[in-house]
């Protein structure tokens, strides 16, 4: 399965980052993104290795 187009019984997932006003609790988005389905399903739930440069000096 390559394509990775999305359809309406996979369409993917949207990740929305909102800022809440804490007096009125109001929402206001301030970044969203979409990705489209996955062409596999992944069978771990470990965290790729992170690769910034602090992670690797003490890896």
């Amino acid at each position: 399965m390559t394509d990775t187009s999305s359809d309406s019984l996979h369409p993917g997932l949207t990740i929305t980052v909102y800022r809440v006003d804490p007096v009125t609790m109001e929402r206001t988005p301030v970044h969203s993104r979409s990705l489209p389905p996955a062409d596999e399903p992944s069978f771990s739930l470990a965290f790729p290795p992170c690769e910034c440069s602090r992670c690797r000096k003490n890896g």
